[in-house]
């Protein structure tokens, strides 16, 4: 019973975890969306097809890039915030635990979460049409970095490393670099995809700071269209649903990868 019991407290989870995004996906088959002619279902329907070439009309209306453009640039800036995040965040912290031993910078990082772009937006975009970047995918990326969360996460998980792995590659004649290459990265895979999963979420979510640098409607994102549409058609749950397919299918190769890292630890 009490096994029982636990299966049944797990699926409950489960289902309260997944509940909202399987009725957005059920209501993106229904034409009506959410409500529907006969209110909230969790029956498919057959509209789906209906809705992707509604959806296509009113974006081709309104004047905007397009479904595939707005996809790709979303894509763009969520895998060019991750990469960079990552890299630089990992760097960081490995000259914080390993090269410097300088607490002060890691404050100093720390404190940049006390200014995220909202409260430093007009400061960033006059820096960044100093830069000539307004309107460009690489202004949209360097300034959403979250570079502070990244530092802590790589820097906490360095620090659990035994030192003895250092002194050990010095004796081998194993530089900084090498040991960069050769320990640092291959220990720390489980962090590096955490890392890298949550920066591609935090760019594919972007929606402010893209709509204020995006002067000429070329770059919009996906979360820009579906501001623009609503929640309440059927092209709008339709385009809400395509914008989840890349971040689960993301967190559900991640949790796969981490779960055999995982288990593969001694």
């Amino acid at each position: 019973m009490r096994r029982v019991l636990d299966h049944f407290v797990l699926l409950a989870g489960v289902f309260v975890l997944c509940g909202p995004v399987l009725l957005l996906a059920v209501a993106a088959t229904h034409g009506e969306g959410l409500g529907g002619r006969g209110g909230l279902t969790v029956f498919p329907g057959a509209d789906f097809g209906e809705n992707l070439a509604r959806l296509a009309v009113v974006l081709e209306r309104a004047r905007t890039p397009g479904l595939a453009n707005m996809l790709g640039t979303s894509a763009v800036l969520g895998a060019g915030v991750a990469f960079a995040t990552t890299a630089v965040a990992f760097l960081a912290a490995y000259a914080m635990v390993f090269a410097t031993r300088a607490r002060l910078w890691f404050w100093i990082t720390l404190a940049t979460l006390y200014f995220p772009i909202e409260a430093r937006m007009l400061a960033t975009f006059d820096a960044v049409n100093a830069l000539g970047l307004i309107n460009t995918r690489v202004g949209m990326i360097l300034p959403v970095l979250p570079l502070a969360l990244g530092t802590l996460v790589f820097r906490q998980h360095l620090r659990t490393l035994p030192p003895e792995y250092f002194e050990a590659a010095r004796l081998d004649a194993a530089g900084p670099w090498r040991f960069l290459k050769d320990f640092a990265v291959p220990l720390s895979a489980t962090p590096i995809a955490a890392v890298g999963l949550i920066s591609f979420i935090w760019g594919w979510n972007q929606y402010l700071w893209p709509l204020m640098i995006t002067v000429d409607g070329q770059n919009w994102t996906v979360m820009h269209g579906l501001q623009m549409l609503g929640t309440g058609s059927g092209a709008g749950i339709t385009l809400g649903a395509l914008s989840m397919l890349p971040a689960l299918f993301l967190v559900i190769a991640f949790a796969r990868l981490l779960s055999r890292l995982g288990a593969a630890r001694p």
